[in-house]
């Protein structure tokens, strides 16, 4: 339903759109993660991410380029030696309007041999043919991962190709029964004949990780492995044990779920190894993005059919809409066939795009609804990211104004927030 605001406000609203477009607004983000790596030494990966619209593109023949640097350093809280890097970093947009999109990153990485203890990274954008110098910092501490003689690499989430049924095992055991498919990405590749829509049904959800030893020497040693599996509320869906014996030299490990039952979301999985000694302990963990599952053909299948509605009209879901439960999945595949953009190729880009879309709004606009609920999720879902984003008070009642602007449409949407709670509802601009 449409929310309506006083009349003074909604005249507020119109004389604050013929304001011209403020400059672009420029940030980075920056992100440090610690980790164990396979020879067994304390590492960082230190991450900027830069969206388009902060950089400065320049036209090429049949693209738009733009390159910048981050200049690093890390400093020990303790004033000991810090570390320092340039990564160099390059984007390239395929079209004009593509250069001033927010949600396209240009992402540059650089990975350091730590010791343990807590540290500050501090970062320099500078944005090539420019003066423009963007500073931000976060704090890094990096574990003694190996304090009592055990510990965890990093664990990589990745999905396992239809038929495999075992849910913990040893590495080299997936690979020897063929169950493991491509264990080396973060996702396998769909096999030529396989329907994308219909492989996010098939695939397993699954964590890889390694247990090391302080030494490769050490004798075999019993742990149990714990595991827990949050969900985006944060309470626990699934807990388990496993035991294991560690030889400290081919100790990895695949670690799969089931996920019919689960609804989309960002989920939590916490890992924890307690050697038989009762001395050594170590735990990681790690977030598993679940986007779809059976659950959103059977539970939640009017949920579905709204969020589908937003993109859809209703010829086009008719046949999703009348199937039979155990003919859903037959009629999700049908409806995406149809929109699929590029047959030809393994991937369904439209689906990909829905669904990265409806992450973006559950992670990004969810309040005591879910974000595709929301007025800002719902204008999310059916066009995409807005080109520009303009935000500004209500000085009559101090609430906060969001304009999104789609400049090849010439589509705007205001959103007002009257209690400054994040709840924006849409006051100028149609849905459709």
């Amino acid at each position: 339903m449409r929310w309506h605001l006083p009349i003074l406000t909604l005249a507020a609203t119109a004389v604050l759109l013929t304001v011209p477009a403020p400059s672009r607004a420029r940030s980075f983000a920056l992100y440090a993660q610690a980790y164990l790596d396979s020879n067994r030494t304390a590492a960082a990966r230190v991450t900027a991410e830069v969206p388009f619209k902060s950089l400065v593109f320049f036209k090429k023949e049949g693209w738009y380029d733009a390159r910048y640097q981050v200049f690093l350093t890390i400093a020990p809280a303790d004033g000991g030696e810090e570390y320092t890097a340039v990564l160099q970093g390059h984007a390239v947009a395929r079209s004009y309007e593509e250069t001033d999109k927010i949600d396209l990153r240009a992402k540059s990485s650089r990975t350091f041999a730590m010791k343990p203890g807590k540290y500050q990274v501090s970062a320099a954008l500078r944005i090539q043919h420019t003066d423009l110098v963007i500073r931000r910092s976060v704090e890094l501490t990096v574990p003694d991962f190996l304090a009592t003689g055990l510990g965890f690499g990093s664990p990589v989430v990745l999905m396992l190709p239809p038929g495999s049924e075992a849910t913990f095992a040893r590495l080299s055991e997936f690979k020897a029964a063929g169950a493991g498919g491509d264990t080396e990405a973060e996702t396998t590749d769909l096999a030529e004949d396989q329907d994308a829509s219909l492989a996010l049904f098939q695939r397993r959800p699954a964590v890889r990780f390694q247990l090391y030893l302080d030494d490769r020497d050490a004798a075999p040693l019993g742990c149990d492995l714990f595991y827990e599996v949050t969900d985006p509320n944060k309470q626990q869906v699934l807990y388990g044990k496993h035991p294991v014996r560690l030889t400290g030299r081919d100790d990895s490990f695949i670690l799969s779920f089931n996920v019919d039952d689960w609804d989309p979301g960002a989920y939590k999985i916490n890992l924890r190894a307690i050697g038989e000694d009762g001395i050594r302990d170590a735990s990681a963990s790690v977030v598993l993005n679940v986007d779809v599952t059976r659950a959103m053909l059977g539970r939640n299948f009017d949920e579905t059919l709204e969020i589908l509605s937003l993109i859809a009209d209703k010829e086009e879901l008719r046949g999703l809409r009348e199937a039979a439960p155990d003919q859903r999945v037959a009629a999700w595949s049908a409806f995406w066939k149809a929109r699929d953009p590029d047959p030809s190729s393994l991937r369904n880009e439209a689906l990909d795009e829905h669904l990265r879309r409806v992450r973006y709004v559950m992670r990004n606009f969810s309040t005591v609804q879910p974000g595709w609920r929301t007025d800002r999720g719902r204008v999310y879902i059916r066009h995409g990211a807005p080109d520009r984003i303009e935000r500004a008070t209500d000085s009559r009642y101090q609430g906060e104004y969001e304009i999104w602007r789609y400049l090849s449409t010439g589509r705007v949407y205001v959103f007002y927030d009257m209690f400054g709670l994040g709840d924006y509802r849409l006051v100028q601009g149609d849905m459709f």
